[in-house]
Order: structure tokens, then C-alpha cells, then sequence
């Protein structure tokens, strides 16, 4: 019999996941000696202040934390006779992934003209930090954070989430207010564009039944976003 997670519970369990995930490998990069912790940059995370981060060390994390977290709520969905495929379709789906890259462009140039108009800017600080170690910062943006922010937002989450009263779309909404959240470090004006950008990808989450397809744009819009912190900042 499938044992469905409380909506509230549901939420508090996914973040607990996300932030328990990178414990064990903050700890074994720790034991690994002073190399970890080299080019320490001081980032303004807006609205906590400035924090120390290394660029070796944190880039890292993610990329072995990704295991644990997927690893941890797949065994979860088995105890409760949940089945995998709630989580959405990893299945090649050819129009609706060109569909959805096309309507991506257009929502980009959007999203340009709005940072452009708002004169939001990324923070010097972040863009110094992605460049101190550009093939880990790739491999954790452009690589390790659809997948894992994807599987555990518009998977996983959103899959609780609709069996509820919110149905689809107040599932979709929820889930993407909680995926914000989890980018506390943006000014206000990026947390909002973040929050449109979670309903752009669940709008094919719900069309498609697809995590491919939102896996896939969250990881060209972050590479775009990086050549451009890379390239042209």
C-alpha cells in the first residue's frame, strides 16, 4: 500500500534532505587537508552578510552530495511503496524538448530585458567565485544542480505535493516558492525571476510528465548564465 508524505511534512523533509545531503562530504573534504580550503573568497549572500566560501571545497560538495540525496529519498519512496515513476518521466521526448528549448529562448530574452530595465546585476563577489575554479563551478551549476535541485523540487516534491488539495499547479507553486527559497543569497528582484523561472519548468513537468525536460533547460539556462560569468562579465 502507498504511504503518501504529509504536504507540510513533505516540504520541511525535502529541505532537511537537500541541507543534511552535504554534511558527510563537508566532512571527508575537511579531512583532506588544506588544499580544499585554497583562493578563500568573501561573497555577499545579501541578506546574512558576507560569507567566506572556498572554491574548491564548496563546488565539491555538491557534486557528492547529489548521490546521497537521491539515493536517501529513492530509498524512502521504496519503504513507502511509492512508485518511482511519480517522479516524472526521464524518457527522450524529441518535440516537446524542442518545443520547450525554443520557448526557453524566448523566456531569457525576457528575463534580460527585465534584469536590464531593474538594473539587477549578478554580484561582483559570485562572479569572482565562479571563475577562481571554472571546470568545478561548471560541473556544480551546469551539471550537479538541475539534476539534484530538479529531482528533488519538480520530481519528487511536486509528486507529494499533487495528490494533496493543491492539486498540479498549487503543487507547482509550492514547490517552486520552496525552490526559491533555497537561493536565499539573490537580491529580491532575482528570487522573484527564480520563482517564475520554477512555474516556466513546471509548466513542462505537468504538459509532458517529463523530469528530463526541466532538467534539461535548468541546465542550459545555468550555462548560459555561466559562459556569460565566464566570457563577457
Amino acid at each position: 500500500m502507498t504511504k503518501d508524505y504529509n504536504p507540510i511534512w513533505v516540504i520541511f523533509f525535502v529541505i532537511l534532505t537537500f541541507e543534511a545531503s552535504t554534511l558527510l562530504p563537508l566532512y571527508l573534504l575537511d579531512s583532506l587537508g588544506d588544499w580544499v580550503y585554497q583562493n578563500p573568497i568573501m561573497v555577499n549572500m545579501t541578506y546574512i552578510g558576507e560569507v567566506e566560501m572556498y572554491p574548491v571545497r564548496d563546488n565539491l560538495v555538491g557534486f557528492f552530495a547529489m548521490p546521497i540525496a537521491i539515493s536517501f529519498i529513492l530509498w524512502r519512496m521504496k519503504k513507502r511503496n511509492i512508485p518511482i515513476s511519480s517522479i516524472g518521466s526521464l524518457e527522450i521526448q524529441r518535440n516537446p524538448l524542442f518545443i520547450s528549448v525554443f520557448l526557453l529562448g524566448i523566456f531569457l530574452i525576457v528575463e534580460e530585458l527585465y534584469f536590464y530595465l531593474l538594473g539587477i546585476e549578478m554580484p561582483e563577489s559570485f562572479i569572482e567565485f565562479m571563475r577562481a575554479e571554472p571546470i568545478l563551478c561548471f560541473i556544480s551549476v551546469v551539471l550537479v544542480a538541475p539534476i539534484i535541485e530538479e529531482f528533488l523540487f519538480r520530481g519528487f516534491l511536486y509528486s507529494q505535493l499533487r495528490r494533496s488539495f493543491l492539486k498540479d499547479w498549487g503543487a507547482i507553486a509550492v514547490s517552486s516558492l520552496v525552490w526559491t527559497s533555497i537561493h536565499f543569497q539573490y537580491e529580491i528582484g532575482i528570487l522573484f525571476f527564480l520563482f517564475l523561472f520554477g512555474l516556466f519548468l513546471g509548466y513542462f513537468r505537468i504538459k509532458y510528465n517529463s523530469l528530463l525536460i526541466p532538467i534539461v533547460l535548468h541546465a542550459i539556462n545555468n550555462l548560459l548564465g555561466f559562459l556569460l560569468v565566464i566570457y563577457f562579465s
